[in-house]
């Protein structure tokens, strides 16, 4: 897992903060559901490795300061079927497939295939929501980082949408009760370290 870490830094700026924000996020929604050790074991690297198809993907994409037009999109959208087969030897089944189905949506509208409510397996719908934050927080190339406010609002808006509403929920709770908050500055020490 460290070598893929390691070529994942190249590729965008903050990509390791990112993947491990995301990590972070999964476990405080993790440990809300009380998902057992291993799944959260599990939800740890699916966070950490969500985005590793992105090692196939032409970086120019990556970078680029503005929207993508569609065969743009649909090659970017690729990142979750390359995920996906470079860990399927690697990790547990439930890992790879987390991976690959990271970008599904709740209603359906996502990708790669389309899958909705409990159909997208439960460590890929938690980290849905983790990545979605990071993205919406955090600074991009095509947007600044907008407040958490702002986030856990757009988060709330899409609960039964793009997201499951039992993991809003418990995203929500882990906001309030400091899980969240706790586990993200243990996973950064940890980065760091």
């Amino acid at each position: 897992m460290d070598s893929l870490i390691a070529a994942m830094e190249g590729l965008v700026e903050d990509i390791y903060g990112h993947v491990h924000r995301v990590s972070g996020v999964s476990i405080s929604i993790g440990e809300i559901l009380g998902l057992s050790k291993a799944d959260l074991d599990r939800l740890a690297t699916v966070g950490v490795l969500h985005d590793v198809g992105k090692l196939h993907v032409d970086t120019k994409l990556l970078s680029k300061p503005c929207e993508l037009d569609a065969p743009e999109t649909q090659h970017m959208q690729r990142h979750t079927l390359f995920g996906f087969a470079m860990t399927a030897d690697l990790f547990e089944r439930e890992v790879s497939e987390a991976i690959l189905f990271h970008h599904e949506r709740y209603d359906g509208s996502g990708y790669p295939h389309g899958r909705a409510g409990e159909e997208i397996p439960l460590l890929a719908r938690i980290v849905a929501v983790a990545d979605a934050y990071d993205a919406i927080t955090s600074e991009r190339a095509y947007q600044p980082a907008l407040p958490a406010a702002f986030a856990l609002e757009e988060i709330r808006t899409f609960s039964g949408i793009q997201f499951d509403p039992l993991i809003v929920e418990a995203f929500m709770d882990s906001v309030s009760d400091g899980t969240f908050e706790s586990t993200q500055r243990l996973i950064l020490d940890l980065a760091a370290s």
